[in-house]
């Protein structure tokens, strides 16, 4: 990475304790393929040389009954690795980047891409899904900026990427009408594959038009085959087939018939599934994973599988080389893409069209209120501890459904960045509330709420959706034999120790009331889900929290120690 580090800024870190060796085993692993090149080509030479000389001993000598003399002197060089590289990125919703624009977006992206070309070898860039949706931009512009933003990533909108593979996220359909999807998919100069997603027109029987289900290309000369594959996905006009059956015949098809000798699989799935894919095919060479919103990485058997933070906020950079015979070799590198990284001129230009044609959209960004403190509203936070944010969302929920408990699951906070202390606007409402929430209420017993904060924490350290912000009550956690532990002595509501035999109003978003069993509250499933209360006080989440932020002028909402994790 030093040379990274001198192009482009000390900011592009490789957060990994063996970057440096590695770094070094592969500059040596590079040295001496080059070392033995020259010497074989020296070798070459002389016997070139040799034979013009003495053409007639060099015929009869390869003409000798001993095996071992025509053997050595007739042998062929061996050919040398193939080379290349490749640049992972997922659940891009921010191509402007974060922070106001100083960490992450598509523009460093493509800074980076040019960097890692400039050496002549062939880069590869894998993006494993969750590119249209769900960002601002798409719910006001039918996501026309992202597929034009990565048009440009390899410096050219208007040429075919065939460097460029895609696959298709859950929130590519969260539209309920296919026509955006299919029209964004049309534009898109690069490749979309997805194995196993059929598309329902009406019938279920088709493949999404423009979508391949395998896709082969030879890189760095080398055949390199990919399938695409999306967790288990029911909507209106699509399905998806079981992921390892998909892959098993997928992996069968690039080997055998199409000839890949590398195959990788781009994924859109938790790395618990995507573990259970390499375990169940362990002839896949590379898993670029997405869905999971942190970075993660971890190896079974001879397979790495990887995973980037979201928007861009970091990317994977993957140094691939293929021997004639035997196991490919790759480690994958995080590379924190921050301000010290500068943004592509050009890409970041086409990115600010679309940012003043969202604001036209939006019709401006006019300041609500204010917050004396730090709003943490990034994914880490939102889905990994409490947080001011999502303590002020709770807390209005409470309020407004007049409840004993209310809470959020992070999931529904959709910012992904921070509100710092300072102005509360229009956008960043527009950010939090990307979904449009609304409030009801319901009674449940203690024994409920502490099966809730125990499915809340168990997914902590993957940045799961499912964990909660609450107002009415505090809980403390903590790790016991590879899981999250929670105590009904560690609870309290509304500063009494918990009762798991008492009854609790608790006040949540309509989401998880009607769709909850999807981040493991089986107590909303169709058959548990207990009636609504308090149904005269159901309201719009977003219009309530506005509300209070113009009525007290300045939040000052702060961290209370309502979760502790010990």
């Amino acid at each position: 990475m030093s040379s990274l580090r001198k192009e482009l800024g000390a900011g592009i870190c490789a957060d990994s304790g063996s970057v440096n060796a590695r770094a070094r085993s592969r500059r040596f692993m590079a040295r001496g393929i080059m070392k033995a090149e020259g010497r074989r080509q020296k070798a070459e030479r002389r016997m070139v040389a040799m034979r013009m000389r003495r053409p007639f001993l060099t015929s009869a000598f390869c003409l000798l009954p001993s095996a071992l003399i025509f053997l050595t002197a007739c042998a062929t060089v061996p050919p040398a690795p193939a080379h290349f590289k490749i640049l992972q990125l997922n659940d891009v919703y921010k191509i402007e980047g974060l922070e106001g624009g100083q960490s992450g977006g598509l523009a460093r992206v493509r800074t980076l891409r040019k960097h890692l070309e400039s050496d002549g070898s062939p880069v590869l860039v894998l993006h494993a899904g969750d590119a249209l949706y769900p960002s601002l931009m798409s719910k006001y512009l039918e996501a026309k900026p992202m597929v034009d933003v990565m048009n440009l990533l390899d410096g050219d909108s208007t040429a075919n990427d065939h460097n460029f593979i895609i696959v298709f996220g859950n929130h590519e359909f969260d539209k309920s009408d296919p026509t955006i999807l299919l029209d964004r998919v049309k534009e898109s100069q690069f490749q979309w594959i997805s194995t196993n997603s059929v598309y329902c027109n009406p019938n279920c029987d088709q493949k999404f038009p423009g979508v391949p289900e395998l896709y082969v290309e030879d890189v760095g000369g080398v055949k390199v085959g990919f399938m695409g594959l999306l967790y288990p996905l029911q909507n209106k006009y699509a399905r998806t087939t079981d992921v390892i059956d998909a892959a098993r015949d997928a992996a069968n098809v690039l080997r055998e018939q199409m000839g890949a000798r590398v195959v990788i699989a781009i994924t859109h799935e938790d790395m618990p599934d995507d573990v259970k894919l390499v375990q169940a095919l362990p002839g896949i060479n590379i898993v670029i994973g997405g869905h999971d919103h942190l970075f993660m990485q971890q190896r079974v058997e001879n397979t790495w599988i990887a995973k980037a933070d979201a928007d861009a906020k970091s990317v994977i950079v993957w140094d691939v080389i293929v021997p004639p015979h035997g196991p490919v070799q790759t480690t994958p590198l995080r590379v924190v893409l921050d301000s010290t990284v500068p943004k592509d001129p050009a890409v970041d230009a086409v990115v600010q069209k679309w940012m003043g044609a969202l604001s036209d959209k939006l019709g401006g960004n006019d300041t609500l209120g204010y917050t004396k403190n730090l709003l943490e509203g990034v994914e880490p936070a939102v889905r990994g501890r409490e947080t001011a944010l999502g303590n002020l969302l709770a807390d209005v929920m409470s309020a407004q459904m007049q409840t004993d408990v209310a809470v959020i699951n992070g999931g529904s906070i959709r910012i992904n960045d921070n509100i710092p202390p300072g102005p509360i606007t229009k956008y960043d409402m527009e950010g939090i509330f990307y979904y449009t929430n609304k409030l009801v209420a319901c009674n449940v017993t203690g024994q409920q709420l502490l099966d809730m904060l125990r499915n809340s924490v168990s997914r902590v350290d993957a940045g799961d959706g499912r964990f909660l912000q609450v107002s009415g009550i505090k809980f403390k956690y903590h790790p016991q034999n590879g899981a999250f532990v929670v105590n009904a002595n560690d609870v309290e509501v509304g500063g009494k120790p918990l009762d798991v035999n008492a009854t609790y109003t608790l006040g949540i978003i309509d989401f998880m009331y009607t769709r909850g069993t999807e981040d493991g509250y089986m107590l909303f499933s169709d058959a548990n889900r207990p009636p609504k209360v308090n149904t005269d006080r159901e309201a719009d989440l977003r219009a309530m929290v506005e509300s209070y932020i113009r009525r007290v002028g300045t939040v000052d909402t702060d961290i209370e120690g309502r979760i502790v994790r010990q």
